[in-house]
């Protein structure tokens, strides 16, 4: 008898088959390791695997389904396109059509598929006006936009930036200053306490981060404390 399919196993595969083609259509080049043509950066799956490691962290600090949580964690934007200007952006129900497919064949709970379609289609945005239902739903839109909070998404706008537009220091830190505005209305959006607490913490250190990067490119005379 044919043993399933581990379902992370699947999800990782459809979600890294599906980023690794973008990304290297997005970037227009890629770099031939070991073989493989693999892309300068793949922002998509970076991105995603932060929020499935919030979510195996913050479905069971909440009481969810972690079940529910990581496989929609995974799918979330497992059909959303880099900067694709011809496209309008379902990706949200796009993904969750998908998920039926991706999920054939693998030890996921068939019965639970419909709450991780539920929390796909629900996802998007940066600031709700009230909190999502049920406890899955609200868990996989904080764990999305925690991870766009916090040293690890420094990394990956850094990463991904230069491939929308031309990026200086000076730029840098523009756009990082303006974000943190967009950051703390994140932070108060969160439906969950334990990544309330989380979003104050990582806010703080991006708050911190680009206090000091100011300082850095500053006048040198302001270097100096009085």
């Amino acid at each position: 008898m044919t043993q399933p399919t581990p379902w992370r196993s699947a999800c990782e595969q459809a979600l890294r088959r599906f980023s690794d083609a973008d990304s290297i259509r997005f970037w227009g080049i890629g770099h031939e390791v070991e073989g493989t043509y693999q892309p300068i950066f793949n922002y998509r799956f970076e991105h995603t695997y932060a929020a499935v490691l919030l979510a195996r962290w913050l479905a069971p600090a909440t009481g969810a389904d972690a079940e529910v949580v990581e496989c929609a964690a995974w799918l979330h934007d497992v059909a959303k396109r880099l900067k694709d200007p011809h496209a309008k952006d379902s990706h949200a129900q796009d993904a969750s059509a998908k998920v039926a497919e991706i999920l054939a064949g693998t030890d996921f709970p068939a019965e639970k598929i419909p709450a991780v379609r539920h929390a796909i289609e629900h996802h998007v945005g940066l600031k709700l006006t009230k909190r999502l239902e049920p406890l899955e739903t609200a868990c996989l839109w904080d764990c999305d936009k925690l991870s766009k909070i916090g040293a690890a998404s420094l990394i990956h706008f850094g990463c991904i930036s230069g491939a929308f537009q031309p990026i200086t220091t000076a730029e840098i830190l523009r756009r990082g200053t303006a974000w943190l505005d967009l950051a703390r209305s994140i932070t108060t959006s969160f439906n969950t306490e334990p990544a309330r607490e989380e979003g104050r913490r990582r806010l703080a250190f991006l708050e911190a981060h680009y206090a000091q990067l100011r300082r850095e490119w500053s006048d040198p005379a302001e270097m100096t404390p009085p």
